[in-house]
């Protein structure tokens, strides 16, 4: 008879409870709901980033905008309302508004109300009323020309007036009409045709071409008459705070032409400070102006080929200049580069024209050249009806509208366009010739990025060659720079030198507490160690910017001896630790930590500021500031610094190879305290050689004129990557020990018994057996470390200086893409250039990350393959 019973008397369950096996499904679901969430939303965040960040690669859009309006004759000048739904035409008979979409006439002003009968050429700030017209008579007038906008209620508008429907408009009275923009905002638009304001000098004469740039006193005008008379003028207006009486003063210079030289185009650049005088076989001359009175004449340029239009691009002193093989040149004038190689001498200013884009030759010349008022965007238009956007930062056609509508039975006719503009809002396109206007609604997207302003050197304005540059903001924002390379190498930069000074910290400690620390030690140590890892990064960066960073800049030498001084004092006390009784090293070992705690790193760090003096005076002739600045002094004691902790481990390793098996066998029958000595002898000697190594290693850099200032070092600022390294080492260091120190402790004991039994010493254990076979958790302890240093923002964003530097220099800042995009995606524009650039930036770090921590998986996985055959 079988007994199936238990010892308590009770059945024994065939089956799993219910709730058991409720628990277990309930358990399975959750975690597996939980990695399956973890993944969609990891994936989620960068499809996120990549959704806001493409549209910045989209091309551009554009359409035809209603029928082609007369202008009746060749215009003089055109241009549009903000919303560029109303354009006005200055033509022969007067001037007229037209509504884009329609076709029809809205506001006709004849000349006779404008005093610009005999107007020969005007020109009319893109954006702005600001405007300048030369006369057949050689007189020149300034004032206001255009069309002024004012936002309007439903409610402003009068009784009989039926509001528009959107992008149409109605004409309001004789000189204004009211506009419906495609948002649905009423706007008032005003015809203004207001210059007024005389010049104060007449040219023999008629004129042929004229600039004018609003500066704070008043305008400045720029002249050119058919005999090549070129007159400047700036006009200051005061008003008397008592009378209220307004007075306007004129001053200027004329300046002859020459039996060599006739220019053709005259342009001013958009700070007033200087002249350019272009002739059509591409010759041109600069001339300083900031004496308005006494205009200066810098250099003389080629254009590298034949001038058919010049246009002045937004911002700075950059030129359109179109060639009649329908190639356009971006020049302007810029410093010439440290150390390059060039024939032609300086000019006086320090500047010189160059050439610092071509867009290739069409073949057809280029009739009209008009710029963008809010971006680097330009249009051309040429002889065959065809035209152009085209960027001058990147250096690409953003796109062609071809040609201009044709003819058609109502008496359209083809048209090749001698006026251009764009709106303010750059969502128009607008061409006057041959009799008609035609219109564009266009969508250019985000001409100012493309892969080579991201990657690629790109050559700014008023830089002296192609640089990466991150500049958003700032006194040259009117050419954005959104070059992310500075911002991915300062986010190296800072990982780089953050995990050069915290991994072998955090690892030695790591061996020291697994291996050698008393139990009883590690027990305090270590708790209090994690609890660092708990620090928020805004009180790291806080210490590190306020507290570090003065530190260290007023105790500069000390610090860098210190580097040197404390490790050395720590290795020395270990040696004559080695001297002291077999027996009271066994009683005092559990106190080891605390003597090097209260023992050797102090008097490491006395020694450091003992040799300071010394070391700056042999290294740095006595000045280190000045030698980082390059101000005297050779490169030999930077390189002594840079070398001697390379030339320490080449001394370390020849010891170990060469001489220690060989006192191994020879001191197998010495005393401890004689093995000690001959230890501490050996050790000297290696301090030693070391040192020599190092000098005679600068001695040869030196000597072959290599120096480590501008690359290694370089100019001290008080907020640079070592205060970073210092700071940042305080959040990582916590995270690589807490890892590296359980993966040590989990190696199984046997492996640790097997060794010292077979008569290994502790040391040789940790080294040759414990550390490999923990490779992969130490490994996956660095990685770990390394994506908190790639991502960390507030101890960067505090210490490092925020500036895009692309420097090794370890006393300098930089800026890394999770800094940039905390301090400016607050500020960015919605939807804007800068905002999706921003994210761009995020979905790279997203990249950097994902592809480091899978390259570190990869390793770890080949090292826990090797551990289990251990």
């Amino acid at each position: 008879m079988h007994d199936n019973g238990t010892f308590t008397g009770r059945s024994r369950r065939r089956t799993s409870h219910p709730w058991v096996r409720f628990s277990d499904a309930l358990a399975r679901g959750l975690i597996t709901l939980g990695g399956i969430g973890t993944i969609v939303a990891v994936l989620g965040v960068g499809v996120f980033l990549l959704v806001v960040a493409v549209p910045l690669f989209w091309s551009p859009v554009s359409s035809s905008v209603g029928p082609t309006a007369s202008t009746e004759g060749e215009p003089l000048a055109i241009g549009s309302d903000e919303s560029g739904d109303v354009a006005w035409v200055l033509g022969p008979k007067g001037i007229r508004g037209l509504g884009v979409a329609s076709g029809k006439s809205l506001i006709e002003m004849p000349l006779s109300q404008t005093g610009l009968e005999k107007c020969s050429t005007v020109r009319v700030v893109p954006g702005s009323l600001l405007a300048a017209a030369g006369f057949t008579d050689g007189s020149i007038r300034t004032g206001r020309l255009g069309l002024e906008t004012a936002y309007l209620a439903d409610a402003d508008l009068p009784g009989d007036v039926q509001p528009p429907p959107e992008g149409e408009a109605v004409g309001l009275d004789d000189t204004a009409v009211v506009v419906r923009g495609l948002g649905g905002q009423l706007s008032r638009v005003t015809l203004v045709a207001d210059l007024a304001t005389p010049g104060g000098e007449t040219l023999p004469e008629p004129i042929i071409d004229v600039d004018v740039t609003p500066l704070a006193g008043g305008p400045l005008v720029a002249a050119l008459d058919a005999a090549g008379n070129v007159r400047i003028e700036s006009s200051t207006s005061r008003r008397n705070m008592l009378t209220g009486k307004r007075t306007t003063s004129t001053a200027g210079a004329t300046i002859p032409p020459t039996a060599d030289f006739r220019p053709r185009f005259v342009r001013v650049s958009e700070l007033g400070d200087q002249l350019f005088l272009i002739s059509e076989k591409g010759i041109g001359r600069r001339y300083l102006i900031r004496s308005i009175a006494a205009p200066e004449m810098m250099e003389v340029f080629s254009t590298g080929g034949s001038v058919a239009a010049v246009g002045r691009l937004f911002g700075g002193t950059a030129l359109a200049i179109a060639g009649g093989d329908g190639s356009v040149r971006i020049m302007f004038a810029a410093r010439p580069a440290a150390g390059g190689r060039d024939d032609r001498g300086v000019p006086e200013d320090g500047l010189r024209m160059v050439s610092a884009r071509e867009f290739p030759p069409t073949g057809v010349p280029i009739t009209a050249v008009t710029a963008s008022p809010r971006s680097r965007l330009f249009a051309v238009a040429d002889a065959g009806g065809a035209v152009r956007l085209l960027h001058s930062t990147t250096g690409r056609e953003v796109g062609r509208i071809g040609s201009m509508p044709e003819g058609d039975a109502a008496g359209r006719m083809p048209l090749a366009a001698t006026r251009l503009a764009i709106p303010t809002r750059e969502n128009r396109l607008l061409a006057a010739g041959g009799g008609g206007l035609a219109a564009w609604s266009i969508a250019p997207g985000y001409p100012e990025v493309s892969f080579q302003t991201l990657m690629l050197p790109v050559w700014y304005e008023r830089y002296p060659a192609a640089v990466h540059a991150w500049e958003t903001t700032g006194h040259e924002a009117f050419e954005s720079k959104f070059g992310l390379v500075p911002l991915i190498f300062g986010t190296l930069k800072a990982t780089a030198y953050s995990m050069l000074f915290a991994t072998p910290i955090a690892i030695l400690a790591a061996i020291y507490a697994s291996q050698f620390m008393h139990p009883k030690w590690k027990a305090r140590i270590k708790p209090t160690i994690e609890m660092m890892a708990s620090l928020p990064s805004v009180v790291l960066g806080f210490i590190a910017g306020l507290l570090f960073a003065p530190f260290i800049e007023q105790s500069l030498v000390p610090v860098l001896t210190g580097f040197f001084t404390v490790p050395l004092a720590i290795l020395i006390g270990a040696h004559l630790w080695l001297l002291v009784p077999s027996g009271t090293r066994t009683s005092l070992a559990s106190w080891r930590f605390l003597l090097v705690a209260v023992v050797a790193i102090p008097a490491g760090l006395l020694a450091a500021r003992a040799v300071a003096p010394t070391a700056e005076a042999l290294l740095f002739e006595g000045d280190v500031r000045s030698w980082l600045d390059g101000r005297g002094g050779s490169g030999f004691g930077g390189w002594v610094v840079a070398v001697l902790p390379l030339a320490a481990v080449a001394a370390a390793w020849l010891v170990g190879r060469g001489l220690n098996p060989w006192l191994r066998h020879a001191g197998a029958a010495w005393s401890p305290q004689r093995a000690g000595v001959v230890s501490l002898v050996v050790f000297g000697g290696a301090v030693v050689s070391a040192v020599l190594l190092a000098v005679a290693a600068a001695a040869f850099f030196d000597a072959v004129r290599l120096d480590t200032r501008g690359g290694l070092f370089g100019t001290y600022v008080q907020r640079n990557a070592m205060v970073v390294a210092v700071g940042m080492s305080f959040a990582i260091i916590p995270l690589i020990f807490t890892i590296a120190d359980d993966a040590l402790s989990s190696v199984p004991e046997h492996l640790r018994s097997a060794s010292l039994g077979a008569g290994a010493t502790p040391w040789q254990t940790a080294v040759r057996v414990i550390v490999p076979s923990a490779a992969s958790g130490l490994f996956s302890a660095v990685m770990i470390g390394l994506g908190r240093a790639v991502g960390e923002t507030m101890i960067v964003l505090m210490a490092a200086g925020n500036t895009p530097l692309m420097s090794w220099n370890l006393f300098n800042g930089f800026q890394t893409l999770s800094a940039a995009i905390a301090t400016e995606l607050p500020e960015a524009a919605r939807g804007s250039t800068h905002y999706r650039v921003l994210f761009l930036a995020a979905l790279s770090l997203f990249a950097i990350t994902f592809v480091v921590n899978t390259v570190a998986e990869i390793v770890r996985q080949r090292f826990r393959r090797r551990a289990h055959e251990l």
